[in-house]
């Protein structure tokens, strides 16, 4: 059995974590997902948003304003 870290931070994001991170709808996350506008993966039959493109995407939203 693998032994766990102490960061328990995680490398991805259900669309419902994230819309609850953001404070937006998981309907707006799951357009901006399936829009290719907010990068995602699929694992099995989920989705998933990496941690680290949610930050680089937040980011470049906030170059655009």
């Amino acid at each position: 059995m693998a032994k766990q870290s102490a960061d328990t931070t995680p490398l991805a994001l259900s669309p419902a974590k994230a819309a609850d991170l953001l404070g937006v709808s998981r309907t707006i996350i799951n357009n901006l997902m399936y829009s290719g506008e907010l990068p995602n993966i699929q694992v099995g039959r989920r989705r998933l948003i990496p941690l680290k493109a949610l930050e680089t995407w937040m980011e470049q939203k906030l170059q655009e304003q």
